[in-house]
């Protein structure tokens, strides 16, 4: 990971005070790709601080998420208050956050019994009632799509990016049901320990969409092999999600195009941030890995997908 914000013990020291925390040790993770994370060992326990590239008033936005998910008792970081009361706090112009360690690995390939445990828990998420203050459309449709286009720096993608994306949209059936959802949840934001689910990371993007939507997204941040989605994967993590929440038919017939979509998005996320917002060459072609999933998945055959996934 890219340490966007290099800080030194004194200004860890300087912040962990802050949260009446007395620094004894720390190091960097190696995790995320789009803000600064450090382990902090104190006298009081471990703690994550993370240093957010984002716009304060979206940190703000999870801050309030993170803490509708304490009220229901769903598992996802707590946030740790400062000495002033306040969630968070500015460094170098930059919004802080700073939550107890939550023990637990995580795990680039989940075998099948946390695959399901993975689905349950993305039920349970969308079984909470949605709060007024959620945004109704994703970052990456809001913030990185539009810059990606509006670029144009490679117009064949470009071309492509919103052809599909406008194709897509027009596909999307009336009456979905709508919860709040995760919207990014690859392998790296879920936590595991001895064979069990432990926690959900990363409530930067949750918003209100369409519950199939966040389940896409989910099948190409947990279900693909290279370019390709394994759909015995696919239908682990969909019977998981089943013991809590039942799909409805609607939500069956489009669950391939969503998983189209989300490949599509995150590779729009994936040309912006290695290409106009942190150029690194070699990152430069990672958005072609959801390029060619989306390309793939398009090409199965409809009724392969759901005989194989919902049989």
């Amino acid at each position: 990971m890219t340490q966007y914000t290099k800080l030194l013990e004194n200004e860890l020291q300087e912040l962990a005070s802050r949260y009446g925390l007395k620094l004894i040790g720390h190091q960097p993770i190696e995790q995320g790709a789009a803000n600064s994370n450090y382990l902090l060992d104190t006298k009081q326990g471990k703690y994550i601080l993370t240093i957010f590239e984002i716009e304060p008033v979206r940190v703000a936005h999870m801050c309030k998420v993170l803490e509708l998910l304490a009220e229901y008792e769903f598992p996802a970081p707590r946030i740790q208050k400062q000495v002033n009361e306040n969630l968070t706090t500015m460094y170098q112009g930059k919004p802080v956050l700073v939550k107890p360690y939550i023990t637990g690995q995580v795990i680039k390939d989940p075998d099948a019994n946390l695959l399901s445990q993975a689905g349950t828990a993305m039920a349970r998420l969308h079984e909470i009632p949605i709060p007024d203050f959620l945004p109704d459309k994703h970052t990456y449709l809001t913030i990185t799509y539009p810059k990606v286009i509006k670029d144009g720096k490679d117009q064949k993608y470009t071309n492509w990016l919103s052809h599909r994306i406008s194709a897509l949209r027009k596909k999307i059936p009336s009456g979905l049901p709508i919860g709040l959802i995760h919207g990014d949840l690859f392998y790296d934001n879920v936590l595991f320990e001895e064979e069990n689910f432990k926690a959900i990371l990363d409530f930067e993007d949750a918003h209100q969409s369409h519950k199939v939507f966040d389940l896409g997204m989910t099948v190409v941040g947990l279900c693909t092999e290279g370019t390709t989605i394994v759909l015995s994967r696919v239908r682990t993590l969909m019977d998981g999600y089943q013991k809590v929440r039942l799909l409805d038919m609607s939500e069956r017939d489009s669950l391939q195009l969503f998983i189209e979509y989300a490949a599509i998005l995150t590779s729009s996320w994936r040309f912006w941030k290695y290409t106009l917002d942190t150029p690194d060459i070699k990152k430069s072609r990672k958005h072609l890995q959801m390029v060619r999933i989306a390309k793939n998945v398009r090409a199965m055959p409809k009724s392969r997908f759901v005989n194989t996934v919902f049989a």
